[in-house]
């Protein structure tokens, strides 16, 4: 950390107890956090245990965050956790509450309440350092390093605690840092797709199941996961792998729009390009509509569970009809686009088998004994895909062995190209 004396600050603040801690919630500018907070740093006194924590951020999302800070006019952030030790700063309590207003609804606040709100003051002495939100951290310094627009006059809450250097104290803030990051969860998939405004993939599925007829109704679950409830005998797929299969289509096939998946869920496009993006989403569905018979019939049912039944339970059925199998089909056209358009890579995937109880799906994905879906075979399955299609990165020799193995026939043969 810099030794260098820093000025005075003081902040408007509000002081609390919970459990042991004392703390104060303030508000702070991004140029101040990105001068005064460093990483947590001082909370092991080995500096290999130090330097596991700084390597943790030396990755691509502080830029990510740097460039939400700058570009996103909704940003917001969670409060920074800070721990404060060495110099002295000041709380100035707020004693009184005066108002020009003759019917003071404050003439009757309690002192207890009043002690509570005030200004805390640093000297510039203090070592500050975050415990919770070190990514954000990490954001806000690169921001500021490369230069924030003048317009920018943002403020972050900042809780900042008292961080003592003796064991005990080392003990309790090494806790509090530990508590705070393991009881943090993610936002859920569901969440995501449900609410997230910035998240191209999730506001193009909301999109094609409110806007369009492709999801109306019970044709699509409205499950998160790729798991398609087994008694589930009206969707073709779940929420969560229409979520996935757009972010194949978008950040793998190649087109003017394709970016990496990590930039199309942080950043939101302009308003022309997220209509791009929706415009792409339902051509490739009315693609496998045209060149899927199958995939035709279950949108234009006004009886969707017949033709699921058809085409889905444990006789087998179509593929398509299987979350994993829509997952692999997408991921064939994505690298088909490559060297055609998305109609002829479409159309080419469609030439490839379509039912579980034929090759390649037997066994590799179809368990016939058990009559269920298995995974553990999804990447060889895939390239033996690709190779029917003439796209697969393994040699034909490698993927014989692969296929081989995983069919457990050493007389296997590697199912006949379609083109």
């Amino acid at each position: 950390m810099s030794t260098t004396k820093k000025q005075d600050l003081t902040l408007p603040a509000l002081r609390g107890v919970i459990g042991s801690w004392v703390y104060y919630s303030c508000l702070v500018s991004l140029e101040e956090v990105a001068k005064r907070v460093q990483f947590a740093d001082e909370i092991h006194k080995s500096k290999q245990l130090s330097g596991m924590i700084q390597r943790k951020l030396q990755s691509t999302r502080s830029a990510q965050i740097a460039s939400y800070i700058k570009t996103q006019p909704e940003r917001f952030f969670n409060s920074l956790v800070v721990a404060t030790y060495g110099g002295k700063p000041d709380w100035h309590a707020i004693t009184s509450v005066n108002s020009k207003d003759s019917d003071n609804e404050l003439s009757n606040v309690s002192e207890e309440v009043l002690e509570s709100v005030g200004f805390l003051t640093f000297h510039g002495d203090e070592k500050l350092f975050a415990l919770d939100g070190q990514h954000r951290l990490a954001g806000i310094k690169k921001a500021v390093q490369d230069g924030l627009p003048k317009e920018h006059s943002d403020e972050v809450s900042v809780i900042f605690v008292a961080h003592k250097v003796t064991p005990q104290g080392l003990e309790k803030t090494r806790r509090l840092f530990t508590t705070l990051n393991k009881t943090a969860r993610p936002v859920s998939k569901g969440d995501i797709i449900a609410l997230d405004e910035d998240d191209v993939m999730a506001i193009c599925v909301r999109k094609l199941i409110e806007d369009t007829d492709y999801f109306a109704e019970k044709k699509i679950a409205f499950v998160a996961t790729n798991n398609m409830p087994s008694m589930n005998l009206e969707s073709i797929t779940t929420i969560g792998n229409l979520y996935d299969i757009l972010a194949i289509l978008f950040s793998e096939s190649e087109s003017n729009l394709k970016k990496k998946k990590v930039d199309l869920q942080r950043s939101r496009p302009s308003d022309s390009d997220l209509n791009a993006y929706f415009e792409l989403a339902k051509s490739y569905i009315a693609l496998l509509s045209e060149n899927f018979t199958e995939f035709r019939s279950f949108l234009n049912a006004a009886n969707p569970s017949t033709i699921v039944a058809k085409h889905r339970g444990n006789h087998g059925g179509k593929v398509i009809f299987r979350p994993v199998g829509l997952d692999m089909l997408t991921r064939v056209v994505a690298k088909l686009t490559k060297s055609m358009p998305l109609e002829d890579a479409v159309k080419l995937a469609s030439k490839l088998p379509r039912d579980l109880t034929s090759a390649p799906f037997a066994t590799l994905l179809w368990n016939t004994t058990t009559q269920t879906i298995g995974n553990a075979n999804n990447v060889t399955l895939r390239e033996v895909l690709m190779h029917m299609v003439g796209v697969s990165k393994l040699s034909e020799a490698t993927l014989l062995a692969r296929y081989r193995k995983a069919m457990g026939d050493d007389s296997a043969k590697l199912p006949a190209k379609v083109f």
